[in-house]
C-alpha cells in the first residue's frame, strides 16, 4: 500500500493536468483522439514521470523548509569539470529516450533543433527546480542531458532508416505543440501539486 500511494501521487500530479490539457483541446477539435496516440502519449507521460523521481526535483512546496534557495556552494556554474563521471554518462541514457520519443510521436518533432530545443529546456527547468531543495544544479547535467536527447534523436534517425523508410505513419496529434505542453506541464504539475511532506503526513504518520 505504501509503494501504492508514494507512486500514485507524483505521477497523478503529472498526469492530471497533461490529462486536462487533452480533453479541453478535444472539445475544440473536429477530430477524434486515435487509441495508438494515446497510447504513447501515457508512454511518454510515464517516461517523464520517471525522469523526475529520478532527478528529484524541488518543489513549491519546499520553499521556507531551506534556509535559502539560492546556495552558490550547491551550484557548479562550470561546464566539463567532471563530464566523465558514471553520473553523467548516466544523464546521458535517461534523455535519450526524450530524443527517440518526441520525433516518434510527433511529426512536428521530427527536426534536431526542436529536440535539442526540448532536452535543453526541459533538464534547465529541472536544475532550477533543484534550487528549491537544496540539491546541486549543474551545468554539467545540462550539457549531458542535451547531449543525451540528440543521442535518441540519432537513434530515432538509424530506426526510421532501418524499419520506417517515410519516417512512419503519422497519428493524429491534438494540437501543433502537444508535445511542448505536456514537457511544461509535467514540470508544472510536480513543483506545484506534489507536496511529499503532506503525503507523509497523511499516510505515514
Amino acid at each position: 500500500m505504501t509503494t501504492l500511494i508514494t507512486t500514485l501521487y507524483p505521477l497523478l500530479c503529472i498526469m492530471l493536468p497533461c490529462f486536462l490539457y487533452m480533453f479541453l483541446r478535444l472539445k475544440k477539435r473536429s477530430h477524434y483522439l486515435t487509441a495508438p496516440h494515446f497510447m504513447w502519449v501515457c508512454i511518454f507521460l510515464l517516461y517523464l514521470y520517471m525522469v523526475l523521481e529520478t532527478t528529484g526535483i524541488g518543489t513549491i512546496w519546499d520553499i521556507g523548509h531551506y534556509d535559502s534557495i539560492l546556495t552558490f556552494d550547491k551550484m557548479n556554474l562550470i561546464p566539463l569539470t567532471d563530464i566523465t563521471a558514471l553520473s553523467q554518462i548516466l544523464n546521458i541514457f535517461m534523455f535519450m529516450p526524450l530524443g527517440f520519443l518526441l520525433p516518434f510521436i510527433w511529426k512536428e518533432m521530427r527536426s534536431p533543433f526542436k529536440v535539442l530545443l526540448a532536452g535543453a529546456g526541459y533538464s534547465l527547468a529541472i536544475e532550477v527546480c533543484q534550487l528549491f531543495n537544496n540539491r546541486v544544479t549543474d551545468i554539467d547535467d545540462l550539457i549531458m542531458n542535451t547531449l543525451g536527447a540528440l543521442a535518441g534523436y540519432i537513434v530515432w534517425i538509424l530506426f526510421v532508416c532501418l524499419f520506417h523508410p517515410k519516417g512512419g505513419k503519422r497519428e493524429v496529434s491534438i494540437a501543433g505543440h502537444e508535445a511542448s505542453v505536456y514537457l511544461v506541464l509535467s514540470i508544472l504539475g510536480e513543483f506545484l501539486l506534489f507536496n511529499w511532506r503532506w503525503m507523509v503526513k497523511m499516510f505515514f504518520m
